[in-house]
């Protein structure tokens, strides 16, 4: 069988709340594109019903399938995801669905260009951001900051969780992924620069979610050290 055009990935954990509402954004607006398109929720074992949830809506709907894997974080979730797929594109899509997903169309447009990965932004100028604390952007400012400092220069936001893959690009980079949890996003961004691959920053609507799962503390720690686990990763030949 051909591959589809599109793959969407959605990794979950504890999403029991929210999930059957953004399959059904996210599969109404595929279903009325003219291409194929395939979508895989990647259950990062979660500890409440989103696994049996997402499989009871999925059940009777063609092209959306329920992964469960041990829970050890966002980055190995997306990585199962990215690398169980077989899109020619390969999108990673937030369970939160903060970003429109209207806004996929204008992703599949630059790929178009012939860039290997388009990766949302929420700073890049035309950006939008809706909502958002104060004391969280801040600290998101500062760790794109260091981010840029010790691994991944030139880009203004690499934690946005919307971003787009070719698919053979989505291979070779997840296959190397080391990084479990939310700091695999600057090893991947830090891979594809290693390898030379085109890479667009891209502004969208960003809408805050009050019931996000990054807790600013300590994540914004534990993305610090996988930044340097990346860093330390290249130097000693890994």
């Amino acid at each position: 069988m051909r591959n589809p055009h599109l793959s969407i990935i959605i990794p979950a954990f504890n999403e029991e709340g929210r999930i059957v509402p953004t399959l059904e954004e996210v599969v109404g607006h595929l279903s009325a594109q003219s291409y194929d398109w395939e979508v895989t929720v990647v259950d990062d074992g979660s500890l409440d019903s989103t696994r049996g949830v997402a499989e009871e809506w999925a059940k009777d709907r063609q092209g959306v399938r329920v992964d469960t894997i041990p829970h050890r974080g966002k980055g190995w979730a997306v990585r199962h995801g990215m690398l169980g797929s077989t899109g020619d594109y390969r999108f990673m899509c937030d369970a939160d669905l903060s970003m429109p997903i209207r806004q996929i169309d204008a992703f599949l447009d630059r790929m178009a260009e012939g860039y290997d990965i388009v990766i949302g932004s929420r700073e890049v100028l035309g950006a939008r951001r809706f909502d958002e604390p104060f004391l969280r952007h801040a600290i998101g400012r500062v760790f794109n900051w260091v981010v840029r400092f010790l691994a991944v220069g030139g880009f203004q936001d690499t934690q946005c969780g919307f971003k787009c893959f070719r698919g053979d690009a989505a291979e070779r980079l997840f296959d190397l992924q080391k990084t479990a949890g939310f700091g695999f996003d600057a090893e991947i961004l830090y891979l594809a620069l290693k390898r030379k691959m085109r890479v667009l920053e891209m502004p969208i609507d960003w809408h805050y979610r009050s019931d996000s799962k990054v807790r600013p503390g300590i994540d914004s720690f534990l993305m610090l050290r996988d930044t340097l686990l990346v860093k330390w990763n290249h130097l000693v030949g890994r």
